[in-house]
């Protein structure tokens, strides 16, 4: 809880140009003790950043919501100026953020044009990144359906197999194998007959 005297001191702070929030931070995961650990730490890293000062601070226990865990902190945050804050919700995505004083902002346009192409440098790379993880991902895809051909080829070499044994075999549910499987027979590169997976000769 803020005393009187802190407020006063953040309300001289306020008046000299920087801007008090209210910030919400918030953790999903589990199990439940890693993610209010998490929490803490975040909260941690976030009073170190400059030109960003706590100034107050309640972080709540975790509570269960269907399969996972959900925990939060409210902080409060003055921030030197708008482009700390900006970068601050860039690098700690918080769940939501008020702005409690001032009332209003101004500042110049060229400042406002900074801030803005400051703002698309961000969403630049952040679509960079999301472009490279989705290449990755298609990659590793592709290299795990070829990783997973080879095992069915490897185990159809040494007998025919059905589905059951196959799946035995290699460690893949029948759910998960069977799209596999008739995608190889229609590829050519395995036979069905009567219930039996055969490697093509």
């Amino acid at each position: 809880m803020v005393s009187e005297e802190e407020k006063k001191e953040i309300k001289g702070k306020v008046a000299e140009g920087k801007i008090l929030t209210r910030v919400i931070i918030e953790i999903v995961g589990k199990p439940k003790e890693h993610i209010e650990k998490a929490l803490k730490v975040v909260v941690e890293k976030i009073k170190e950043e400059k030109d960003i000062e706590v100034v107050e601070e309640q972080i709540f226990n975790a509570e269960k919501q269907e399969e996972m865990f959900s925990t939060f902190a409210e902080l409060g945050i003055l921030f030197n100026n708008l482009q700390a804050l900006i970068e601050f919700c860039f690098d700690f995505m918080p769940s939501s953020i008020e702005i409690l004083d001032p009332e209003k902002l101004s500042f110049k346009s060229n400042n406002f044009a900074g801030l803005i192409n400051d703002l698309l440098a961000r969403l630049h790379q952040i679509n960079l990144k999301v472009v490279q993880n989705n290449l990755e991902k298609k990659a590793l895809k592709k290299n795990i359906l070829n990783m997973l051909k080879n095992i069915v080829m490897i185990l159809l070499s040494i007998n025919t197999m059905k589905l059951e044994q196959l799946s035995k075999s290699s460690g893949i549910n029948e759910k998960d194998l069977k799209p596999l499987l008739d995608s190889m027979v229609k590829e050519n590169i395995i036979n069905l007959k009567e219930g039996v997976y055969s490697l093509k000769k």
